[in-house]
């Protein structure tokens, strides 16, 4: 396999906004406004190869050029998603700016249900950071293309870290078993709370962090684990290292901190620039799961919805996960170069293969 680098490259928002979307091949960038409810969105379109674009909607308080660069890089790593675990779907993401706590009413989620239904279907999404399941009702008044009416598709994406990390952890001890394996998990949501629950069963050792003392609080009445503070987690000598909250947390500060072999979580963009701080794992001598291989058990879930099939489908396609993370290791392992390189390779060639059906038919 011939190895090019098409990891996620950081365009300067500042510039010019053609030349951004250049940069990283994005078909679209799309704002939405609506003066009576205060919406403010940015929907980022990468690439619709495979079929009509998919990804989560979400909300968070930060800047209108930090919303484009989150929507711009999500969208990317859902294209690649979507490609690596099989879905005809293309990688979208949408961010609305503002505050989930103070901002969020019914009048805003809406008009935020009206902003998506005027893209007529080209725009498929499901609820991420900041909006919840409830939340998705209400857009759902407005709008056909919001799917989140069988469950949060955060229990699909922790199983298919949980397997992953099994994976994991037979490429660096040789077997799977979990038992006394000291594993990290940074934040308690959806998917960190469901990975502590299936980790525990499995006999592991767990230290867990969350900046959310209710999410806390929850977890240790259930099962034993280690509270650290969040600040102090990435000191932890552990096995596995598992982010599930923010991205970016794999970066020039962390990395000389971890004293893990192995990085597998479900947070998405976990490295902050993916190919410096690909190598740096690597040369470290740390295992990382590409984010977007591991914790895309979440697209199954959410695509099973869109194409109407039974959600078991979704655990089979989710089941494939260490399957594929065996092919990208062993890639890697020959070829001397990150995991994360090497997924976008395998992605990309699927991707590559699409588009030249598609020309093939046309000419």
């Amino acid at each position: 396999m011939k190895i090019k680098n098409y990891t996620y490259k950081e365009p300067k928002i500042q510039s010019n906004i053609f030349e951004v979307l250049k940069e990283n091949n994005h078909e679209q960038l799309i704002f939405g406004y609506d003066k009576s409810s205060g919406l403010k969105v940015v929907l980022a379109i990468h690439n619709t190869v495979l079929g009509p674009s998919t990804g989560g909607t979400r909300m968070v308080d930060v800047s209108e050029t930090k919303a484009i660069e989150e929507a711009l890089r999500l969208a990317y790593a859902m294209t690649f998603k979507n490609a690596i675990i099989d879905e005809p779907f293309g990688g979208a993401k949408a961010v609305v700016i503002g505050n989930p706590y103070k901002d969020k009413n019914e009048k805003l989620l809406l008009a935020l249900g009206d902003f998506i239904q005027s893209l007529k279907g080209a725009f498929l999404t499901g609820v991420d950071m900041g909006l919840s399941l409830e939340d998705a009702k209400i857009i759902a008044k407005r709008t056909n293309y919001i799917f989140n009416s069988r469950g949060c598709s955060g229990v699909t994406t922790a199983y298919g870290v949980y397997k992953g990390i099994k994976q994991c952890i037979r490429e660096v001890f040789g077997s799977d078993n979990l038992k006394d394996k000291k594993i990290v998990v940074q934040g308690l949501g959806y998917v960190g709370g469901t990975l502590v629950r299936l980790l525990s069963r499995s006999g592991a050792k767990l230290i867990v962090t969350d900046i959310d003392k209710k999410a806390l609080d929850k977890i240790k009445s259930k099962y034993e684990v280690e509270v650290v503070h969040p600040d102090k987690i990435y000191d932890i000598e552990c096995d596995v290292f598992s982010p599930c909250a923010i991205g970016e947390i794999i970066n020039d500060e962390t990395i000389p901190k971890l004293k893990c072999k192995i990085v597998a979580g479900g947070a998405n963009n976990q490295l902050q620039d993916e190919e410096r701080h690909a190598w740096m794992l690597f040369k470290k001598g740390i295992l990382h799961a590409p984010d977007f291989v591991i914790n895309a058990g979440g697209v199954c879930h959410g695509m099973c919805e869109v194409k109407g099939d039974n959600l078991s489908v979704a655990r089979q396609k989710t089941n494939l996960i260490p399957g594929i993370l065996k092919k990208i290791f062993a890639i890697s392992k020959d070829e001397k170069v990150p995991p994360m390189i090497v997924a976008y390779n395998l992605a990309y060639e699927k991707i590559r293969k699409k588009q030249k059906e598609k020309i093939s038919r046309k000419t």
